[in-house]
């Protein structure tokens, strides 16, 4: 069994955390979903900023791009 350890959190957010669980669930798993989330959007919000650079270069580099429709 992996080595656990105690944290401190407010009674408040203990009933969020348990709020946001299912039946069963332990407080360890709903931290794991809440981390995976977070990750996830991360990784979204990097997507999006990438797709934002990239059109920006295109918009900025305009000229230098041929349509597909002139080829």
């Amino acid at each position: 069994m992996p080595e656990t350890t105690t944290i401190q959190i407010t009674t408040e957010t203990r009933d969020e955390l348990r709020s946001i669980g299912r039946m069963g669930d332990d407080y360890n798993k709903v931290i794991r979903q809440l981390i995976e989330e977070h990750k996830e959007h991360l990784y979204r919000l990097n997507i999006d900023r990438i797709a934002e650079e990239a059109k920006k270069h295109f918009e900025e580099h305009r000229d230098e791009y041929v349509s597909i429709d002139d080829l």
